[in-house]
């Protein structure tokens, strides 16, 4: 079995958030997205965070900070348009 996605789904990375972060495809849903961006940050892929960043607010790059640890991701309920069925 795959390493679990640090998104929080419950299911493999493989399957979960990489299609999106290696650019295979985009992330259907408002959920996908912020589930997808939180793995990116866990994962330290600033390409993707910079290229799913609304280009209004986006910096011209980013730094994430040494030794910063993310806990985890919660996403106590979703309203149309919530997450992709994997």
């Amino acid at each position: 079995m795959s390493d679990l996605c640090p998104c929080g789904s419950g299911h493999g990375y493989e399957r979960c958030c990489c299609p999106f972060l290696d650019g295979r495809d985009p992330a259907p849903t408002a959920e996908t997205l912020m589930r997808s961006r939180y793995t990116a940050y866990v994962r330290r892929n600033v390409p993707y965070l910079l290229a799913t960043w609304h280009p209004s607010t986006r910096p011209k790059s980013l730094a994430l900070a040494e030794g910063l640890g993310w806990q985890g991701l919660g996403v106590p309920a979703t309203a149309k348009g919530g997450g992709r069925t994997i």
